[in-house]
């Protein structure tokens, strides 16, 4: 199995380095490897064309993991990316698997996962537990906003986000996290918008950004969606049926990960995608 993520020949932004779900129908070596390491871990109806990892999947690109060279591959559920899938290390010349797999918070490692394997596969679970309300009692820097949280992170003019989001009374919920951004709905709106106000918080800054939402209506709906047939987590904004705003987190936090021809192409997207 041979893999050059920086191929000029290829515009997939994996290179020459095969997709998991096509190496895993063509390859019965790689596919018995896989299929053996997820029944050790009583993991079943993921794998192949009928299986639950029925969406977009990633090429097998090379990384170096504790001194060692693994191809580092993921799938995930059709129009659920963001909270079922499947990741893996892969050293084809040792038939060696190690795996992670995601369902909606529950996490199971299995295979020959060290501590340094672990820390690639779960990078994308975020390191701060969200909160659907601030603690009641926090460790607080100055202006009282929970150490080393989204909460602390400061906007253009200042102000924390456990500020705009009314402190211990907190107004805020976090609807969707990516590994670099965390997005907020505030229904307590400083302008009186009777939907609320909407903002996108980044781990890497330890900033927040407001963004305009589209509407102000009372009966506007803000849920987890997704882009480009499920591979990039978004929040969508609607109503009555409608999509109004959809802000792509997902591909965001994609940008950051990934450089060169491996990093994620937006008009390519677009392309794929007929909401945009």
């Amino acid at each position: 199995m041979r893999c050059d993520p920086d191929a000029g020949d290829h515009e997939n932004g994996y290179g020459s380095c095969p997709f998991l779900g096509s190496i895993y129908d063509a390859d019965p070596v790689f596919k018995k490897d896989l299929d053996d390491a997820l029944k050790s871990a009583g993991l079943t109806g993921l794998t192949g064309k009928q299986g639950a990892m029925n969406g977009p999947d990633s090429g097998l690109i090379p990384v170096d993991v504790g001194g060692e060279k693994w191809l580092l591959g993921s799938v995930c559920e059709r129009g659920n990316c963001g909270d079922h899938y499947l990741k893996i290390l892969y050293i084809p010349s040792e038939h060696v698997i190690a795996g992670f797999y995601y369902n909606s918070g529950e996490e199971n490692i299995f295979g020959d996962v060290g501590g340094a394997e672990a820390r690639i596969l779960r990078r994308d679970v975020p390191d701060v537990t969200p909160v659907q309300q601030a603690p009641a009692m926090p460790t607080t820097p100055a202006d009282s906003s929970p150490a080393d949280t989204i909460w602390a992170f400061k906007g253009d003019g200042g102000k924390s986000l456990w500020q705009v989001c009314g402190g211990q009374n907190n107004s805020c919920t976090i609807i969707a996290n990516t590994k670099y951004y965390v997005a907020v709905l505030n229904r307590k709106s400083a302008t009186g918008c009777a939907f609320g106000d909407f903002y996108v918080a980044a781990r890497d800054t330890a900033s927040w950004r407001q963004y305009d939402t589209g509407t102000c209506s009372a009966d506007a709906y803000i849920r987890k969606g997704s882009i480009n047939n499920g591979q990039y987590l978004s929040v969508d904004i609607g109503i009555n049926g409608v999509l109004v705003k959809q802000f792509p987190i997902g591909y965001w936090s994609m940008q950051k990960e990934f450089s060169g021809n491996r990093r994620p192409s937006w008009s390519k997207v677009k392309e794929k995608n007929q909401q945009h």
